[in-house]
């Protein structure tokens, strides 16, 4: 989906609630997505960075022309939905959201509560035993391809000119992944993607 926000308060997953959303269920049960029917699944790579892409510094000409061979075969595959690299963390910021309220954790946080950091986030590139320290390591770029499952993604990935960097490949969720959506909620949401892929 194009928004999608899950609560990891343990109070919205206690038994009376999953009995009041069973309740709910039978009483109005929402109509039954065929998933078996959805559309070929999208997945998201995210690729991680190293020190050079934080300093800003600029791949060689050689690695641009392969980077640019390997985005034309998946383009002319029809894989590839869309995809950029990112500047440095120093041009970028965070912005974090404090948790919410155990009492009420459906309710938006207080805007008081957020707080914004400027870059650099001061990525810690190599563990201690000088092994890459992957968790720790900024995002650069992405892509998003369409692949018959994660299999064919990471096939894709394979192909890359990506040494020195990993790539995360992560599945996109479809309106058919979430069963509490409303219907209202799918066809606007299903709006949107159309509308958004008429301006490319």
């Amino acid at each position: 989906a194009l928004f999608q926000r899950q609560s990891l308060n343990p109070i919205s997953q206690s038994p009376f609630n999953q009995l009041l959303h069973s309740l709910q269920e039978t009483l109005n049960p929402q109509p039954k997505l065929d998933c078996s029917r959805r559309i070929m699944p999208r997945y998201l790579l995210l690729l991680h960075g190293d020190q050079d892409s934080e300093d800003g510094k600029m791949p060689s000409k050689e690695i641009l022309e392969q980077m640019h061979a390997f985005n034309a075969e998946i383009m002319s595959a029809g894989a590839l939905l869309g995809g950029e690299g990112l500047h440095a963390t120093s041009k970028g910021a965070r912005v974090s959201f404090s948790p919410p309220d155990p009492a009420n954790p459906n309710k938006p946080g207080r805007k008081s509560d957020i707080a914004v950091t400027n870059g650099p986030f001061g990525y810690t590139m190599k563990n201690p035993d000088g092994q890459c320290g992957e968790s720790k390591r900024p995002v650069c770029g992405f892509w998003i391809l369409k692949a018959k499952d994660l299999e064919e993604a990471v096939a894709w990935v394979k192909k890359g000119p990506l040494a020195g960097t990993y790539v995360e490949v992560r599945e996109i969720f479809e309106s058919c992944d979430i069963p509490d959506m409303t219907k209202e909620m799918r066809e606007e949401e299903e709006g949107w993607r159309k509308e958004l892929e008429g301006k490319k």
